[in-house]
């Protein structure tokens, strides 16, 4: 009982922070590159037989907490302390930290900053209980192997690593769904229809071949892509599916190989090299070449798109180890070949879909040009919005994204709604245009004085994908309200109405 006394004598007679007390040693290491982001690990190592309480209010103690000290227009993007361990001692219950204990942060910095300052406060008990408070003076040095150090840290936090108690196979029929639903978007749908057309042409044991050799093309195209995200979110952690449109340069390609598809399609130029007109009904030299090329390309142009369950899909893969992370994406990639796959081995149904070879083939070409023709217009006003050339007009007012005005807005009971979204993004601009600069949804945020936020993640935003992380998410649109009463939120549905938004807002 001398310890439950003497924790009660420092938590009522003793409110402010005494020294920095022996009991606890702290070791810094950090990174700062030359975009601005630093990172910093803490280790706490307590001394044998003393406890230091959680990182959040409890019952009895005081919790351990780290304020910054940052320059103006740094933000912090995240922050992860090690998972607690549940102490009954003397009667008393509460969560906190025995021998070693970390905590990480991401801050996001405008300018070089020569030096961070951290105020650390904490309230260590053995057989007595001391106040102990320290401020580090932090220089943004890189320490020696701190990829390896952050490694060998990170089974500490395992509140952070560990995946949502949700059973793996469901994720994996996500994704195979999210796989087949994302045949139907307007950039992707075309092209298949134009393989799908030609299967009329061919003998069964060829279409044989070009089931195969399509969804083996998709399958390697589907698995590259996902190791390339995995490469570059060891660099840059805020890094979500579709990062490569964030890229104007991906953009500008993106949009020669959409204009040269559509001119061809629609019979207006021809190429001296006979490769290249073959691009307009997506053939190559051989069957096996062709399939398998067409599923390279048919992945290419479908990253830029999230379909309905694959957003949570990718998100959970994104926390998953590895042989979770890469099952997901391969059913993504079969959900994707899958309708191509079973039409070449359904002649029957496939007879009954096309009339025989003629004519209407080459009008149908034409048709199918026309969402390739948006597309290309498209691709061209993303660019354009990505250069500054155009600064689309807003019908309803939104203020940009950031972690602290949600916190500032929950704190003072004020509904918050976040659209998470790109402008490469079809879904969410069809969204935008129905519902996000609807008059319903300015007259009930006016009503309810809910607080607007948009995270756009159009060019490298990290705070914006920061954001999108923090809820177990790596693609958009991602839509979510908190109403104001809780911290609690929902997730809207990904397609949106303003009958959708009125029932989730009021």
């Amino acid at each position: 009982m001398r310890w439950l006394f003497a924790l009660l004598l420092v938590i009522f007679l003793s409110p402010l922070p005494t020294k920095a007390a022996d009991e606890i040693n702290i070791t810094t290491f950090t990174r700062y590159d030359k975009d601005g982001l630093f990172e910093a690990l803490m280790e706490f190592d307590i001394k044998p037989e003393w406890h230091i309480f959680a990182p959040y209010e409890q019952e009895f103690g005081s919790p351990l907490t780290i304020k910054w000290r940052l320059p103006e227009g740094a933000t912090i993007l995240e922050e992860s302390f090690s998972k607690t361990k549940h102490y009954n001692l003397d009667g008393l219950s509460f969560d906190g930290y025995e021998g070693k204990a970390f905590y990480k942060t991401t801050i996001k910095t405008l300018e070089p900053v020569d030096k961070f300052e951290a105020v650390i406060n904490w309230l260590a008990c053995k057989d007595e209980c001391i106040r102990g408070q320290k401020v580090l003076t932090i220089l943004p040095i890189d320490t020696i192997d701190f990829d390896k150090i952050i490694d060998n840290a990170s089974k500490s936090f395992a509140d952070e690593q560990s995946l949502p108690p949700i059973n793996w196979l469901i994720i994996l029929a996500m994704a195979l769904g999210g796989g087949i639903i994302l045949n139907l978007m307007p950039c992707v749908l075309p092209i298949l229809s134009i393989k799908i057309i030609s299967l009329a042409e061919v003998k069964k044991r060829t279409r044989h071949f070009e089931a195969w050799f399509y969804t083996l093309g998709v399958v390697i195209s589907m698995l590259a892509m996902a190791t390339l995200l995995m490469i570059v979110r060891k660099t840059d952690a805020a890094a979500n599916w579709g990062f490569q449109m964030q890229s104007p340069w991906f953009v500008g390609i993106m949009l020669i190989i959409f204009i040269i598809l559509a001119l061809m399609m629609l019979d207006i130029v021809n190429f001296k090299y006979a490769w290249l007109n073959k691009l307009s009904l997506l053939k190559f030299d051989g069957v096996k070449t062709n399939a398998f090329m067409t599923g390279l390309l048919a992945v290419l142009i479908a990253s830029p798109c999230s379909a309905p369950f694959m957003g949570a899909a990718i998100g959970y893969a994104l926390m998953a180890p590895v042989y979770i992370y890469f099952p997901v994406f391969l059913a993504l990639g079969i959900g994707y070949s899958l309708p191509f796959a079973l039409l070449a081995y359904s002649p029957k149904l496939l007879h009954k879909i096309l009339p025989k070879p003629g004519k209407w083939m080459v009008v149908l070409k034409k048709i199918l040009s026309i969402p390739i023709v948006l597309t290309c217009l498209w691709l061209a006003w993303i660019l354009a919005t990505q250069t500054g050339i155009i600064q689309p007009k807003e019908n309803v007012a939104w203020e940009e994204y950031s972690g602290d005005k949600v916190k500032t807005a929950l704190a003072d009971k004020q509904p918050v709604f976040i659209d998470f979204t790109a402008k490469w993004c079809i879904t969410c601009l069809v969204n935008k245009k129905a519902a996000l600069q609807s008059d319903k949804l300015k007259k009930l945020a006016k009503k309810k004085n809910i607080l607007l936020l948009r995270a756009d993640i159009t060019d490298q935003n990290v705070i914006a994908s920061a954001g999108l992380k923090s809820y177990g998410r790596a693609s958009v649109p991602l839509y979510i309200y908190y109403n104001g009463k809780s911290t609690d939120y929902v997730v809207l549905p990904q397609i949106l109405t303003p009958q959708i938004l009125e029932e989730y807002l009021q």
